[in-house]
C-alpha cells in the first residue's frame, strides 16, 4: 500500500493514536490529525516546543494505532 492510499485510509478515519518514548523511557501516547503526503512520505505536524516534538527527535521509534472496523 503506498503512501497516498495510507494518507486516505487514515483520514477517513480522523484521530489517530501516536505513541512515542519520553527522556525516562516511558510510553507517552497522543491523539493526533493525519496530514499530507509528499513524495510518497506520510508526514504529520507537531510544533517544536511540544514534549512530542522533542521525542521524535530523541527516539524515532513510534508507533501509530488506529481502530475501525472496516479497515
Amino acid at each position: 500500500m503506498n503512501a497516498q492510499k495510507c494518507l486516505e485510509i487514515l483520514r477517513k478515519i480522523k484521530d489517530v493514536s501516536f505513541a512515542t518514548v519520553d527522556e525516562k523511557g516511558l510510553p507517552q501516547v497522543r491523539i493526533i490529525d493525519v496530514m499530507i503526503v509528499e513524495d510518497e512520505k506520510l508526514y504529520f505536524c507537531t510544533a517544536r516546543g511540544k514534549d512530542f516534538y522533542k521525542q521524535l527527535l530523541n527516539d524515532h521509534h513510534v508507533t501509530i494505532s488506529v481502530m475501525n472496523e472496516k479497515y
